[in-house]
């Protein structure tokens, strides 16, 4: 009955921008009291990964199995996408951000886990939105930097926590939040949000009459900027029109919550006293938790075990804020920005990004400068083979460029010069590609000099049809001899033989086979009697009279 009695319009764009593949995903489903959106936009490098989908239709079909409006169900949701997305990273990481919202057409629950968003807006202005997931958003929460420069900053895709991560997974999972009538929901992806601002957004929503028109806007005021490269970019928006209305409450059940109320009144003193023996047991035990998780942590680091102190940093933050220690929790957070800074140099090593690598480890090292857990030798080291490695990969495609244009040598000397180096570097898997690489460019040139030898070959060939032509025999079965000994070397045995068809048949014209001896009087050719060369004949000199040589002797 609750969605009969109610009214949500929707409508929503992905698109590729100017990328191969669009990755992000945006799905729904509306049921008869609960309604679930759900959109993401995949982190990984590969092309052919769905992590996105993947991700959003797992949450959908966990929904539609328990529909539930609670931060656990919610929270439950997400975890099965989370574990999934790990399950499935066998050859390649599956990870996505992912933002998901559960209404019961009166009430919504949102929750966020990496950097796409969702906005709230109510009467023409921004009630709510979400908070992203990253290193820029801690910054701007620890006023580091203002909110206004979240849009721009650098360390906006530097996300803490999203769906697939290995170990911990924390999203976070709002309280229930009232709609009422007009209230506009946006969700969408980091190409969209990185390009249009709060108050674009605004201006677009005033003009806009429904949600199709609020989208075509949004999409207008993105691409009027004319970027030179557009990312994946997804959006969707929620009318709600008209919620859903409460039916009057009973009459006794007021009573009885009053009475409730009432009754703890009389006892105020006792409650009172237990409420504040149970706060300072629990910052007693915030104290401890918070010394505990940081000890740990710097055990982890010290062990080089960068994600598990992570882990720690994080617990002994949270216990810094439940104590409203300003000065601990900003110490805990630099701590943890370090380490996480390093698991994600050490993943991006691990993924063949090392351009990626090297940026995260010399942020690492800058970070770590002011603290005395990390070891700076090994950060060093990590910084040098990340160095070594990009190095050798930007060679690499150096001489890709060259086989490409056909510079065997050029490509050759250029990979025998990476392959050096990546043997310094213990680049293994490096030296072993580049050692494929050079064996192609050998195959290459070797080809080449094949077809520049029978080019030579095929032109004797044709010089020695020319001179077989001109009847000048010797000259053809020399320039057919050396054409074929050129087929002969670079194995084209159907022209050897061809040619060797030619040479026997110059020959034959060279050295004819002897004519048969002419009857006695017969008036024609004789052979000179004394002629060295038997294909030499002369003409009789009369009719009627046997040809004979005089001085033939």
């Amino acid at each position: 009955m609750r969605k009969e009695n109610s009214k949500f319009a929707l409508s929503f764009l992905s698109e590729e921008g100017t990328s191969i593949r669009n990755k992000d995903y945006f799905a729904c489903t509306e049921l008869e009291d609960l309604a679930c959106y759900v959109i993401a936009q995949g982190l990984d490098s590969e092309q052919e990964l769905e992590s996105a989908e993947l991700a959003v239709k797992c949450v959908l079909g966990h929904f539609m199995q328990m529909p539930k409006l609670s931060r656990r169900a919610v929270y439950a949701y997400l975890r099965e996408a989370h574990e999934l997305l790990q399950i499935e990273s066998r050859k390649f990481r599956r990870k996505s951000s992912l933002t998901l919202i559960v209404t019961d057409y009166t009430r919504m629950i949102w929750a966020v886990a990496g950097h796409t968003r969702m906005y709230h807006f109510r009467s023409g202005r921004l009630l709510a939105r979400s908070k992203d997931q990253s290193l820029s958003q801690v910054m701007a929460d620890e006023e580091k930097i203002s909110e206004d420069m979240l849009e721009r900053h650098d360390e906006r895709n530097n996300l803490l926590w999203y769906v697939g991560k290995q170990n911990e997974f924390l999203p976070f999972v709002s309280k229930k939040t009232p709609l009422s009538d007009g209230d506009v929901v946006l969700l969408c992806t980091s190409g969209l949000w990185e390009g249009v601002d709060g108050a674009e957004m605004l201006d677009a929503l005033e003009e806009a009459q429904k949600p199709s028109d609020f989208i075509d806007m949004l999409e207008d005021v993105l691409l009027s900027k004319q970027p030179a490269v557009v990312p994946n970019y997804t959006a969707a928006a929620v009318y709600a029109d008209k919620v859903y209305q409460e039916p009057p409450k009973n009459r006794w059940k007021l009573i009885k919550t009053i009475a409730l109320v009432l009754i703890p009144l009389l006892i105020v003193g006792g409650i009172a006293f237990y409420y504040k023996a149970r706060a300072a047991a629990a910052k007693a035990e915030a104290v401890e938790a918070l010394i505990e998780h940081e000890k740990n942590g710097d055990t982890a680091v010290q062990d080089g075990n960068y994600p598990n102190a992570v882990k720690e940093y994080s617990e002994a933050r949270n216990a810094a804020k439940k104590l409203s220690d300003k000065l601990h929790t900003q110490l805990l957070s630099q701590k943890q920005r370090t380490a996480q800074l390093i698991v994600d140099g050490n993943a991006s090593f691990k993924d063949g990004d090392y351009a990626g690598a090297l940026s995260s480890y010399e942020k690492a090292q800058k970070e770590a400068r002011s603290q005395d857990d990390y070891d700076m030798k090994d950060l060093g080291e990590k910084i040098g083979k990340a160095s070594a490695y990009l190095h050798v990969t930007e060679l690499m495609q150096q001489g890709d460029q060259k086989l490409q244009a056909q510079d065997y040598e050029g490509a050759k000397e250029v990979y025998a010069k990476a392959r050096k180096e990546a043997a310094a570097a213990s680049f293994s898997g490096g030296e072993k590609e580049l050692a494929g690489k050079m064996e192609a460019a050998d195959a290459k040139m070797a080809g080449v000099q094949k077809e520049k030898r029978q080019l030579d070959a095929d032109k004797l060939e044709k010089k020695g049809d020319q001179s077989y032509a001109a009847k000048d025999f010797e000259g053809s079965i020399s320039s057919f001899a050396m054409a074929q000994e050129i087929y002969q070397e670079i194995g084209l045995l159907e022209k050897v033989l061809g040619v060797e068809r030619k040479i026997t048949k110059a020959q034959e014209k060279l050295t004819p086979p002897p004519s048969a001896k002419p009857e006695q009087g017969a008036g024609t050719e004789g052979t000179a009697a004394g002629a060295k060369d038997p294909a030499v004949a002369v003409q009789s000199s009369a009719p009627g009279n046997t040809g004979s040589n005089e001085g033939g002797k």
